[in-house]
């Protein structure tokens, strides 16, 4: 077709909007070419439209199923969409057809490093560098996994190596950082580390700062703590930087605010019970709630681990109620008088939802945890009265630094997380939410569960768990680290809950008690409220 070659001609020449004008022109007008979707799926993804990109590989992979270059550009546009498991998939259809083609290897071991398997990462970069020995992109790679694992020796012979290659290589600058603080060169990590903060055109680079966020990890790990939380603050600035304009003019702050005042100003009617007992129905249901950090994967992990409760691998199923009656105080005014043709509108939708997500709930305890399912707590009392609240709490101090010091995916609530300040009060926020909605609805049946009382004794406060949620103990509950289908990969902690208990992290804010101290009056009520001594 002569538009294909005209059309390849334009994205030679720089020419990418008239390039991709044609194409879509002639796809537009009747034409069917793999090449036309390929190339207009490119100049797509090049604007960040993933979605609509991968319309056009799919569809150009309809017409050409078994073009490996299709196939691993379909597989980078799921990446990007975060479908990492179906990326995966479509690198190995790339691999199968091209065994040798090094960028679907590369990209399948960023895919797999998403899903966090770092293992078959590693595997996938070290094919790379087998088919393509100067690939410093794959070789910083390998080096940063050795680092993580503390392998100071590998991580160096590998970041060397990048570095040689291409000078200045980012990711094996940090990698070979992390091989320093192993090795208790903190001046060398630190001049490295500075080089790396200094390139300001590698703000955008989100692997970059999670790669700086593992360093901050490891100069925690040697003590180093006032130097691990100016890059703590370092990585958040540059990250606040990045998506200021996607998230400051609607702060979740703010709307947690008015959500609280709404809250105080609205009657909550007594305890209406939902119809139940229908075939298909759960034998219980579990909201597991609580702030981000506060111990709710460890809490889901262990309820999965028996076999009579069934989890919800946090997804949410509140969605569409929460869009229709949750934004501002009229429409929280409507839910509070919300007849009960709709209430029993919105408990349908939400338990379809958990059905359409092949959820088997049927006889089981059903647990569903979204910890920032908190800020719809107003919803769940209404929707859900006789539901079980569990409220995962861990000291306030701990919360907020574990927090700070995290890197989430970026949604408004997480934007609140990267400054001191603003997490704590968005703390703060939801915490008196979460009270000014207990106060309105005391029947709602609610179950704290401190995160140090179950680290220090187990049984007894996991004990108390079973008995709200009306199941008896079992064993596998005693080995829920094991229980490796239960755990929730969605989750930042879902690593650590694969340890086991860990009571390391319990007073770790106590490092950081003078970086804290600016916030401290913000969380010193809360401190107060679950228990916890004040200095």
């Amino acid at each position: 077709m002569h538009v294909i070659e005209e059309i390849r001609r334009a994205f030679r020449n720089g020419e990418h909007e008239r390039g991709y004008g044609l194409a879509h022109d002639a796809i537009e007008q009747g034409a069917r070419h793999p090449s036309l979707y390929y190339m207009r799926a490119l100049h797509r993804a090049r604007r960040e439209e993933y979605q609509e990109a991968l319309a056009d590989f799919e569809a150009a992979c309809a017409l050409a199923p078994r073009d490996p270059v299709l196939l691993e550009a379909t597989g980078h546009c799921l990446t990007m969409l975060g479908r990492c498991r179906e990326a995966v998939d479509a690198f190995d259809s790339a691999i199968a057809v091209r065994p040798d083609f090094v960028r679907a290897h590369y990209r399948k071991g960023i895919a797999l490093g998403l899903l966090n398997e770092i293992d078959d990462m590693r595997a996938a970069h070290r094919r790379v560098v087998e088919l393509e020995p100067l690939n410093a992109d794959a070789l910083a790679s390998l080096a940063f996994i050795a680092a993580r694992r503390g392998e100071a020796g590998e991580a160096r012979t590998f970041g060397e190596r990048a570095a040689q290659i291409t000078p200045r290589h980012n990711i094996a600058g940090v990698a070979l950082a992390m091989a320093d603080i192993e090795e208790s060169r903190y001046s060398a990590a630190q001049e490295r580390l500075g080089d790396v903060l200094g390139d300001t055109a590698a703000r955008q680079d989100g692997r970059l700062n999670m790669a700086l966020g593992f360093a901050a990890d490891a100069l925690d790990r040697h003590g180093r703590h006032p130097d691990a939380f100016h890059l703590y603050a370092e990585i958040n600035a540059r990250r606040r930087q990045i998506h200021e304009a996607r998230f400051a003019g609607d702060r979740a702050i703010e709307q947690v605010s008015k959500l609280v005042e709404a809250t105080k100003h609205c009657e909550f009617p007594a305890a209406e019970t939902p119809p139940g007992g229908k075939a298909g129905d759960p034998a219980g249901h579990i909201f597991l709630l609580g702030f981000v950090r506060s111990g709710t994967t460890l809490l889901e992990t262990v309820l999965a681990s028996n076999p009579c409760v069934l989890a919800s691998d946090e997804r949410d199923f509140l969605a569409n109620a929460a869009n229709a009656l949750l934004h501002g105080n009229e429409d929280l005014r409507q839910l509070a008088v919300l007849a009960p043709d709709g209430l029993a509108h919105w408990r349908t939708d939400y338990w379809n939802c958990v059905r359409g997500a092949g959820l088997p709930v049927e006889g089981k305890a059903f647990v569903d945890k979204v910890p920032l399912n908190s800020l719809r707590l107003p919803l769940i009392a209404r929707l859900f009265p006789n539901a079980g609240i569990v409220f995962a709490v861990r000291d306030p101090r701990d919360v907020v630094l574990s927090t700070f010091r995290h890197r989430f995916n970026m949604y408004p609530a997480s934007f609140e997380f990267l400054g001191l300040e603003d997490c704590a009060r968005f703390y703060a926020a939801v915490m008196q939410l979460v009270d000014a909605v207990r106060q309105k609805a005391p029947w709602l049946p609610v179950c704290e569960i401190r995160y140090e009382d179950l680290v220090a004794d187990f049984d007894r406060t996991i004990a108390t768990v079973c008995a709200f949620v009306g199941i008896e103990w079992n064993e596998t509950m005693r080995k829920f680290q094991n229980a490796s289908a239960v755990i929730d990969r969605r989750s930042q902690s879902a690593a650590q809950v694969r340890c086991g208990l860990y009571g390391g992290a319990i007073g770790h804010w106590r490092h950081y008690a003078e970086q804290l101290a600016p916030v401290m009056p913000i969380l010193a009520p809360w401190v107060g409220r679950f228990g916890y001594r004040q200095d």
